[in-house]
């Protein structure tokens, strides 16, 4: 089915368009001081081209003719389609009847319009919730709640926003969700694959704050469809058997994600030590990695994965202990990344698990 094209950008407007300063109080059109964020200009020029763009707000203080004022001030108004404020609308993000009255108003589907904004609850979550795309905007890099990334797309700059809406969009938390269940699915694999991805998904937010390229929304859907095979490849007798992580692999390829089907591909132990096979991205690595750190669902060290493994595969000792080099080296290649002691490497895992 071809996905439905956006046809409208609504955007937060305090700290993702404009600059909130703390000191000052009542309408920003008022204000002594105005900014907008450094790239909205540059942002909004080139997304006016093919998107009807709108601004909706929480702000208790402007109506919409002032946010327009505020935004002429710094030369970003004329992009803008439409304006509206919650005191307007009735609501607040990220209540559903926001969103609800905003599509009504807009005449769009909820499909075809994306949010744009700063605040993860009031506009990823109030987004999502309601159907929307979400955008989070996230410039301090920060690890969304719960490790639980359930956002469409996120950018750290504004500039980067015109290419990230051009992208293939990854499938989202919910269609993932139904792809695993469609497949015999455990309610142990479901929290395996929950940690896993949210293993993989905080790695590669560290890697990205220490200047790595890696995309953590990537990680954690790769981490989420590791196993999507898992159970159904046991159904098939020994000798037509294929692996899980190739038949994912295979699902995912027929599903139009080749990307995803390689991080699938390429997550099984052994392949590590197999020419081809190897992970080689980012997000390869660390889904590869984090399902050797978590047993069941719960955060373990290489040493107590492998003696479990050896424990449960005993007919595969073998082939596990000529793995556990090549594992080895694969943490501390991350380690490296994050300039992170080896022996402090899971004591940070689980802080992050826990304050997630």
């Amino acid at each position: 089915m071809t996905p439905t094209p956006l046809t409208t950008l609504v955007f937060d407007w305090g700290d993702t368009l404009m600059r909130v300063f703390p000191e000052y109080s009542g309408p920003m059109a008022s204000w002594p001081q105005v900014e907008a964020v450094e790239g909205a200009a540059q942002a909004l020029s080139a997304l006016s081209e093919h998107f009807r763009l709108v601004v909706a707000t929480n702000a208790g203080d402007s109506r919409s003719r002032q946010v327009r004022l505020a935004l002429e001030r710094v030369g970003l108004a004329d992009y803008f389609h439409s304006i509206f404020t919650a005191a307007e609308l009735g609501s607040r993000k990220p209540t559903p009847a926001f969103f609800a009255s905003l599509a009504g108003v807009l005449g769009a589907k909820p499909e075809q319009i994306a949010m744009i904004g700063d605040d993860y609850r009031a506009d990823v979550l109030g987004a999502t919730q309601a159907g929307w795309n979400a955008v989070w905007f996230n410039p301090a890099g920060k690890l969304a709640p719960g490790a639980l990334p359930l956002y469409t797309l996120e950018i750290t700059t504004l500039t980067d926003l015109p290419a990230a809406l051009q992208t293939p969009a990854l499938p989202d938390y919910r269609t993932c969700l139904a792809w695993l269940i469609e497949q015999p699915v455990s309610h142990s694999l479901l929290g395996h694959i929950h940690s896993v991805a949210a293993t993989a998904y905080i790695l590669a937010v560290w890697l990205r704050t220490a200047g790595q390229n890696v995309d953590p929304l990537l990680a954690h859907r790769g981490g989420l469809l590791h196993d999507l095979a898992k159970i159904k490849s046991l159904e098939k007798p020994p000798e037509q058997r294929i692996h899980h992580g190739e038949m994912g692999a295979r699902m995912l390829a027929d599903r139009g994600e080749p990307v995803l089907a390689e991080i699938t591909r390429r997550h099984p132990l052994f392949c590590l030590t197999q020419d081809g096979l190897r992970p080689t991205t980012w997000e390869q690595k660390l889904v590869h990695l984090a399902d050797k750190l978590i047993e069941g669902s719960r955060l373990v060290t290489l040493d107590e994965r492998i003696a479990a493994l050896r424990h449960r595969y005993a007919f595969d000792e073998a082939r596990i202990t000529a793995s556990v080099p090549a594992l080895e080296a694969l943490q501390a290649e991350v380690c490296g990344a994050l300039n992170l002691p080896p022996d402090e490497f899971i004591p940070r895992l689980r802080q992050a698990f826990l304050q997630g």
